[in-house]
């Protein structure tokens, strides 16, 4: 991962992923975070568990092609989200997003056409009966659908808008040990017709599926949702609909008591009930990666803070500075919960950029950025990078490992997806994992493996960076980050200030990185610049 370990320290960090691990398998509290137990909806098919009352369920996710499939950005992808809510110990209420804008990955009718599919659900669920063994339930959904694209006449938005919906009764079996199965009828309703065009119509479904949770960490789950609507529900090669089996295989992992990272495989392409029935076009043969983040907000007393301890806090000052990012690295740690920051940065060669980072709970953090790169004319695009238009950005940060809390360095993984401003909207996928070790209270050395996608170009490059505390308030920070194909080597060095009595700091950078966030932090200009940034902290929760 593009650093050592001596001895100890190998022994160290076996040590604690092997308690980690054994974390998973820790006897079982009476209450648990509903994420710690069996879940309702597997990617998006039905099951019959639902959350306790008053619990919740906030998710966020996207489904990808293989970045090697011969696309502008990233491939195509379903951005997904929603939230679901423990009404009464019996009903569930929520709604859930999905979003699709791509052209098809392989020829429709000899074309390769735009499409644009969004649904927008408000969704129900509802349990008729429960014993030892059986759940049974209904779930509903009502959901503002719209489909643009030439394949069915509405390329320019015309009869593109309609209203759907979807009714499934889900029955799930208790077969012991943690093993479930899970038999889910149901139908979902589209217009029949489009311009003129065949369109979904009305899907009568049959899925099964079965899930295994062996603790309370780990959950892995697969299903098969057969349609056996009139028109189909996949569109083909040829331009015609055809009826496809939807299948999902996953697993999901619980970073924290409140946070779960769930990674699967699927050839469908919707984000909501209704559309969870629809094939990737065409013919539904493409394998999706999935993968989403699920958080449980809330304060009570089920929901333990992590599975490795009590939290080493309050932190100490230069803990908490070290949750700061670098200039083209990432921090290993995570901000505290409830902790805000803002950030804004200036720069000469027209660059400029700003973020809001945020963590509602322990190990987990998000944030939104945009980054206008900074062009001295040097960069070639689109081999280095889709364009040198501004770009926005999601991302979200887990940590798993803490040296705060006993670990003998921090760990996390980071994800950033996002568009450009041009008129292609061409997407990247940045991925990295940066390891901070604090080797002393004034210095912490990091390495960040570094990956980024769009187009055919892949792109990896591991950074290295130190940061040292000259004096109370006043850090000293240097970065190198070497990057493949032979790529220049992208370099950052800077000072960063606390004004004293205030929660703001002020950043002088020197960089050859044409951006400070994602793809930017792993391409060098020939010209070195210099960039300001302001950086305010405060604490959303602070009572």
């Amino acid at each position: 991962m593009g650093f050592s370990m001596n001895g100890s320290t190998g022994t160290s960090l076996v040590a604690a992923l092997t308690l980690t691990l054994a974390g998973t398998i820790a006897p079982a509290q009476d209450l648990r975070s509903p994420l710690e137990e069996h879940v309702g909806r597997q990617g998006t098919f039905e099951t019959g568990n639902q959350i306790h009352k008053n619990g919740w369920r906030m998710w966020t996710g996207a489904i990808q092609t293989n970045p090697e499939v011969a696309t502008a950005g990233t491939g195509n992808q379903i951005y997904m989200g929603g939230m679901d809510f423990g009404v009464t110990p019996r009903t569930q209420l929520g709604f859930s997003i999905g979003y699709h804008r791509d052209p098809t990955i392989n020829p429709v009718a000899g074309a390769s056409p735009d499409v644009l599919m969004s649904s927008y659900a408000l969704q129900g669920k509802y349990r008729f009966y429960e014993d030892a063994s059986w759940s049974v339930h209904a779930a509903a959904s009502l959901e503002y659908f719209s489909y643009e694209s030439a394949i069915f006449g509405s390329g320019g938005g015309s009869d593109a808008d309609h209203v759907i919906g979807s009714l499934h009764l889900p029955i799930s079996y208790n077969a012991g040990n943690d093993l479930r199965f899970h038999l889910t009828p149901g139908i979902a309703v589209f217009t029949d017709n489009m311009n003129g065009n065949d369109f979904f119509g009305t899907i009568p479904m049959l899925g099964v599926g079965a899930s295994w949770k062996p603790h309370r960490r780990w959950l892995t789950y697969g299903s098969v949702n057969m349609p056996f609507g009139e028109n189909g529900n996949t569109v083909t090669s040829a331009g015609t609909l055809t009826n496809k089996p939807i299948w999902t295989l996953g697993a999901a992992f619980n970073v924290t008591p409140k946070t779960t990272l769930d990674l699967f495989v699927t050839n469908g392409m919707g984000g909501t009930p209704a559309t969870s029935i629809i094939g990737m076009l065409p013919d539904a043969d493409t394998t999706m990666i999935g993968a989403t983040v699920t958080y449980t907000p809330g304060r009570s007393e089920r929901y333990r803070p992590n599975y490795r301890g009590t939290p080493a806090e309050p932190l100490s000052r230069r803990q908490e500075a070290l949750q700061h990012d670098g200039y083209t690295l990432t921090s290993a740690d995570t901000l505290t919960p409830g902790a805000v920051l803002g950030s804004l940065g200036f720069g000469t060669d027209g660059g400029y950029s700003g973020a809001v980072q945020f963590s509602p709970d322990y190990d987990g953090q998000m944030e939104f950025a945009y980054d206008q790169v900074a062009d001295d004319g040097s960069v070639a695009t689109p081999s280095q990078i889709p364009s040198l238009s501004g770009r926005y950005m999601f991302g979200v940060k887990l940590r798993f490992l803490d040296q705060n809390n006993g670990s003998p360095v921090s760990l996390s993984g980071r994800a950033l997806i996002g568009r450009d401003t041009s008129a292609s909207l061409n997407g990247v996928l940045y991925l990295g994992m940066p390891v901070m070790w604090k080797a002393n209270d004034r210095l912490a050395l990091t390495a960040n493996p570094k990956f980024a996608a769009f187009g055919s170009e892949r792109k990896f490059g591991v950074g290295l960076g130190v940061n040292y505390e000259l004096a109370n308030g006043l850090q000293a920070i240097a970065e190198v980050t070497p990057v493949n194909d032979g790529d220049p080597l992208v370099w950052a060095a800077g000072v960063r200030y606390r004004v004293p009595g205030s929660r703001l700091d002020l950043d002088l950078s020197a960089t050859n990185a044409i951006g400070r966030y994602g793809i930017g932090t792993m391409v060098a200009q020939d010209d070195a610049r210099v960039a300001l940034t302001a950086t305010y902290r405060f604490d959303a929760r602070r009572r």
